[in-house]
């Protein structure tokens, strides 16, 4: 039986510290990038666990690597220099169809200047700030006697 791990591919490398500069768990990068956790890890491993200890080496299609990279802010001459040109050029696309579609908002610096900061937070603290924006503020914390007097009616219904 064969249990000895692959060596991940230097694409698989470049991303993974990518996202350990980013501060990005695999779990944020993959609902980012719009693939599965599993996938994810997979190619950023460079392996697929195949079952009873048996790891097969494993790379992302072009397309897939691409999205990775982007979220991951890898560049494609990053990619070009680990020998996937082929995820390089998939990459430039995504950017240049990003830059075609710019919003109303394209160039306004507090924009830039928001978003810029929002990037350094932990991904939690990220969604949290989102959905504070959004409005989407929680009930307060009812006090402690609310607390009481919830507990006594569940008492005596019960």
């Amino acid at each position: 039986m064969d249990t000895q791990t692959p060596e991940p591919p230097p694409e698989a490398r470049l991303i993974r510290e990518a996202l350990r500069r980013a501060r990005l768990s695999a779990r944020e990068a993959a609902r980012r990038a719009g693939i599965s956790e599993t996938r994810w890890r997979q190619i950023a491993n460079g392996y697929q666990d195949v079952g009873r200890g048996v790891r097969v080496p494993t790379t992302g299609p072009a397309e897939t690597l691409a999205r990775m990279a982007q979220v991951a802010g890898v560049t494609a001459d990053q990619l070009r220099e680990a020998g996937r040109a082929d995820a390089a050029e998939e990459l430039a696309e995504l950017e240049r169809q990003a830059v075609a579609q710019p919003t109303g908002f394209a160039s306004d610096p507090q924009i830039d200047a928001i978003a810029t900061l929002l990037a350094t937070l932990p991904p939690e603290a990220q969604d949290e700030v989102l959905r504070r924006v959004r409005g989407s503020t929680p009930a307060p914390a009812p006090s402690a006697q609310e607390a009481d007097n919830a507990r006594s009616r569940h008492r005596r219904a019960g």
